[in-house]
């Protein structure tokens, strides 16, 4: 799952002030539909997203 969070860095200055709600610094945090952790990368498995962690899991292994 991705879910967007505003994350204000303390860009306003005098001639350029906090543009609030309105402000482009929304940041991307991935998280794993199996496992609820923050990935820094999801993958589409099983129509789920998933970390390679969980993905891995489901996969079948050979011997």
């Amino acid at each position: 799952m991705t879910e967007f969070s505003h994350e204000c860095c303390n860009c306003a200055v005098g001639a350029y002030p906090c543009l609030g709600s309105s402000c482009k610094q929304g940041v991307a945090h991935y998280y794993c539909d199996e496992c609820g952790e923050e990935a820094g990368q999801l993958y589409q498995f099983d129509g789920e997203e998933l970390c390679a962690d969980c993905v891995l899991e489901r996969l079948p292994r050979v011997e």
